[in-house]
């Protein structure tokens, strides 16, 4: 093991140091031989022994204190402290122990156990004087020790009584500021006040209101409360009430007693509601002078489960005008579907309007506008979804390492907003709240089957996800004949969940609007493929700008508003 020198000086300061401890505790060391070992200057030149008169040499370290110690060797140079800190691995192995004023050192080398060393011949040395006396040479590592003398002073009493007054009259108490004791005033109003009443004892209803006595109309709980907490119980005689020490101060003034009067919470609250009045003054609400709308119909057809309905014909011809499956005039001309809905539910999913069925595999024609829910804890998934391997879940969106992750992410986690997930959307993360308050969405959407047999949908692009042409469908994940990934379900229009309120619903046919060149024209599609409003026909194609009918983007297109929005936008209370 080699040291630097540096380190060879630490670990002898280390012995040192130990050394000095040792002695110090030690009850042969007396202060006579403190002194013996001490260093002072005397006629210029540094002497071992002093008197108390004389000043004490004090050194940084003990091994500049004790310089001979290091310079000490025997016949063979080994029973050094140098060559003794050089032997061990670490320094603090080696054991110092005193015996009287002699010092030992113990420790191992080569496995060998309790090497003993006797290091008193390394701390001190002496000389003998022709006279038989002995001069110390190298001083004992008590050099750095000062004495700690006993003295005291006698007074006498009858002079001190002479000139000393010693009647003292008033003490003054100690000031405190103003700030101190607004502190002081709270903390004593945290440790007085009992336990807060929490909603669960209040035993609120629907109403938020407390739960109370009927006959008494108390809160009901209010007298085991006071027996628990409130001093005034015990000074009431009250029995199983608690006992003063534990007890804080009483809720109502009502139950206080007579060492406690007006000291209740009730009272201090009806005091300090003097200073608040302004605050307690409830504001001056503005009257709303809109109307109240006035139903213009006697009432509504109630259709207690989707896809249940009526079927609406002509009596006098074969077909409704313009709904003739064989010349499809609607698809010329277009059309729009509007009603009212109310959903009751979360879970609940099927077709609002139909004529005929443009998905089925056998002659399909006509079109739906249908409600659809996504479960955010499900897996997307391809095709069978109780197929559970690997291979049958819906591809998702890339981790940025060119792979696509595969049945790991529910709904919820592809579109939550934050993209814990890390992944790589066509544009940027979802940030429309999806599955924020609950763990379904609902959409609507109108899917129409074109005059080319192409199905077409009121599906648009968004920041996260790419306008695509086929239709989305759960179970898809690619291009397969007429349906597109299953993702692109998540930008129809969204249902908000509010079972209370009525949905104004308005579904639009437009054939004169140009959606395949919106998504051939690859300058146009490449700048508008994540604009929502360009897929509603509402951005100019040219410049960007809003607009009416852009005649670009989608055929088919869903509007919503709720009751409330609409009566408050034509004036009436919402």
């Amino acid at each position: 093991m080699v040291l630097t020198e540096q380190e060879i000086i630490d670990r002898i300061e280390n012995i040192l140091d130990r050394i000095a401890e040792q002695l110090i505790e030690n009850t042969s060391v007396s202060p006579e031989l403190v002194r013996q070992n001490q260093k002072t200057i005397r006629n210029g030149i540094i002497s071992i022994g002093r008197s108390n008169s004389e000043r004490l040499i004090l050194y940084q370290t003990d091994a500049e204190a004790n310089q001979r110690d290091l310079d000490y060797t025997d016949d063979n140079g080994t029973n050094t402290l140098r060559y003794m800190v050089e032997q061990v691995e670490d320094v603090n192995q080696i054991q110092i122990t005193v015996e009287g004023t002699n010092v030992y050192a113990s420790y191992n080398i080569d496995g060998e156990n309790n090497t003993t060393f006797d290091l008193t011949p390394l701390l001190t040395q002496s000389s003998t004087n022709e006279d038989g006396t002995q001069t110390i040479t190298n001083p004992l590592n008590i050099s750095q020790f000062l004495n700690i003398e006993k003295k005291s002073t006698n007074i006498n009493v009858e002079q001190a009584n002479e000139f000393l007054d010693t009647n003292i009259y008033e003490l003054l108490p100690d000031q405190i500021s103003r700030q101190e004791q607004i502190n002081n005033l709270f903390n004593d109003i945290d440790e007085l006040l009992p336990t807060p009443i929490t909603d669960e004892q209040w035993g609120l209803d629907d109403n938020n209101r407390v739960n109370r006595n009927e006959e008494t109309d108390e809160w009901i709980g209010s007298q085991d409360y006071y027996l628990n907490t409130s001093i005034s119980a015990e000074q009431n005689n009250e029995s199983d009430a608690v006992q003063e020490e534990f007890s804080f101060m009483t809720r109502l003034q009502d139950n206080e007693s007579e060492q406690n009067s007006s000291k209740s919470i009730e009272a201090l609250r009806n005091r300090l509601n003097t200073y608040l009045k302004d605050v307690d003054e409830p504001s001056i609400e503005i009257e709303d002078e809109r109307p109240e709308y006035q139903n213009e119909s006697n009432g509504y057809l109630k259709f207690r489960n989707l896809n249940q309905g009526i079927i609406i014909r002509n009596t006098d011809k074969k077909f409704i005008e313009g709904l003739n499956p064989n010349t499809q005039d609607y698809l010329q001309t277009g059309f729009t579907v509007t009603m009212w809905v109310k959903f009751l539910d979360k879970t609940s999913q099927g077709t609002l309007f139909n004529f005929g069925n443009p998905m089925r595999n056998d002659n399909p024609f006509g079109f739906k506008l249908e409600t659809f829910v996504v479960d955010g804890n499900e897996l997307p998934r391809v095709g069978d979804f109780n197929d559970t391997s690997e291979d049958t879940y819906l591809k998702g969106f890339g981790t940025g390492n060119g792979e696509d992750e595969k049945g790991e992410l529910t709904w919820k986690q592809i579109f939550q907003n934050g993209n814990q997930a890390g992944l790589n959307y066509d544009d940027t993360p979802p940030n429309e709240n999806f599955f924020e308050t609950t763990d379904t969405e609902r959409f609507v959407r109108l899917i129409v089957r074109d005059l080319d047999g192409t199905l077409r949908g009121s599906h648009v692009g968004t920041n996260f996800l790419n306008r695509r042409n086929g239709l989305p469908e759960f179970g898809y994940y690619d291009e397969q004949g007429d349906y597109g990934h299953a993702y692109a379900l998540m930008t129809n229009i969204r249902i908000p969940t509010d079972f209370t309120e009525w949905y104004f619903i308005c579904a639009t046919f437009n054939p004169f609007i140009q959606e395949d060149d919106s998504h051939g024209f690859a300058n146009m599609y490449q700048t508008f493929k994540n604009n929502s409003d360009f897929w509603r026909n509402n951005i100019n194609s040219i410049g960007g700008t809003p607009i009416v009918n852009s005649t670009y983007g989608n055929k088919c297109k869903v509007e919503i508003i709720s009751r409330t929005d609409l009566l408050r936008a034509r004036g009436f209370k919402g």
